[in-house]
């Protein structure tokens, strides 16, 4: 005779009864035993087909051991609850509160935040809107509530509200009711407060013209009529002293203008030179030039944009930039047909900023600076390579050729 120990193995083992829990058997002889699984509500199992085995362990010889095993399916069911915390909020224009979502059952539940009042005279604003709520789990989010009206002075008013927690394309699972109480704008104390800085205003006004302005006025006629006295004698002595004076300027004044007319032709000369050579300067340095091209292709296909120097111009290259997203490809810049230095995009991100001391090329009348784009592949979540190529420099002006003249 063999004994065999029977027991249940897997996620559901803790809530499994097999009777009997062994069973002797002698050779070639059969014995059964039954397997009751019971899984309470608040167990965290979830809906659905759930793998269960039985550990059949001979006492006598355990290399024989064996582990039958079969699926049992947990029917599903919902425990939802909602919470709003706080449920009064207080202010003036915004309530704010938080909802928490509790799923005690055994399957995921999405929901749908919904805000209704009595008087259809708050708005509600939720983030999230819609919720996923795992099993065993709580997910929480924000309410505002938000009245329409305003109160500038006044009581408080409260405003009541329920918000609905609906199962997305299905039925409402709880409501929760909160309050807001809705507060002035103005404090109650506004208008004692402007009432009071008024009457401080017409206080001193009163003050004023009452008592310190006759006070002022008369102190300072008495302390400037002695020295008023004394300035009228001394403005007598003066007017005779200035009438000599005058004399002497318009002496003065003659010899003056004869040197100021000598000054003024030398500084016309100085400045005439000055601006030559400032135009020289502003021609050799020319006009500043920028140009950004925006490049797009599909896969396997090139994109590309250009600009043709102008007659009797030279384009001097001494600054480019390589915009990229992260597609692969080539990004280069070229003079016609001839490249003149690239990037490959995948290995950055943004810019790729390159300065050069001394241009890093001379374009004369007609020729072409090329932006170009050969795509391989796009940046990740993206259908197209989006790279751009701006370049700067200076515009001069072409020196004329000079002729030779011809010998006699």
């Amino acid at each position: 005779m063999e004994a065999y120990s029977l027991t249940p193995v897997g996620d559901l083992a803790a809530y499994a009864v097999i009777e009997p829990a062994t069973l002797s058997l002698y050779p070639d002889a059969e014995g059964t035993a039954s397997v009751t699984i019971t899984v309470p509500q608040e167990a965290v199992v979830q809906a659905g087909d759930v793998p269960f085995g039985v550990l059949v362990e001979p006492k006598e010889h355990p290399a024989d051991t064996a582990v039958p095993e079969a699926l049992v399916h947990v029917q599903p069911f919902s425990d939802l609850t909602a919470e709003l915390t706080p449920r009064t909020s207080h202010g003036s224009r915004i309530g704010r509160h938080t909802l928490a979502i509790d799923n005690r059952g055994n399957q995921p539940v999405t929901v749908e935040l919904t805000g209704k009042d009595p008087d259809a005279v708050v708005e509600f604003c939720f983030s999230p809107s819609t919720i996923e709520v795992a099993p065993g789990t709580a997910s929480f989010a924000k309410v505002k509530a938000r009245p329409l009206d305003r109160i500038w002075r006044g009581p408080s008013k409260t405003r009541q509200f329920s918000i609905a927690v609906t199962q997305v394309k299905g039925f409402t699972v709880t409501t929760v009711d909160g309050m807001m109480v809705q507060d002035p704008i103005l404090p109650p104390w506004t208008g004692k407060a402007v009432a009071g800085v008024l009457a401080a205003c017409a206080l001193l006004v009163g003050l004023w013209f009452g008592v310190l302005r006759p006070a002022v006025e008369s102190s300072a006629q008495n302390a400037v009529e002695k020295p008023l006295q004394a300035i009228a004698q001394k403005a007598e002595e003066a007017k005779t002293t200035a009438g000599q004076a005058q004399e002497t300027a318009k002496t003065a004044q003659t010899q003056a203008n004869n040197t100021g007319k000598a000054q003024n032709n030398q500084a016309q000369e100085q400045n005439e030179r000055e601006k030559a050579v400032a135009a020289q300067a502003a021609a050799a340095i020319g006009q500043p030039f920028s140009r950004r091209w925006p490049l797009t292709a599909k896969p396997g296909q090139s994109d590309q944009a250009s600009y043709t120097v102008p007659d009797g111009m030279i384009l001097r290259i001494t600054d480019v930039n390589f915009e990229s997203q992260g597609s692969t490809g080539w990004l280069d810049l070229r003079r016609d047909k001839d490249s003149l230095g690239g990037v490959a995009p995948q290995y950055f991100r943004n810019i790729q900023d390159y300065r050069y001391i001394s241009p890093l090329a001379v374009l004369t009348a007609g020729q072409k600076v090329v932006a170009h784009l050969d795509c391989t592949a796009p940046a990740p979540g993206a259908t197209t390579c989006q790279n751009a190529i701006m370049v700067g420099g200076n515009l001069v002006t072409a020196p004329k050729p000079t002729t030779t003249p011809k010998p006699n």
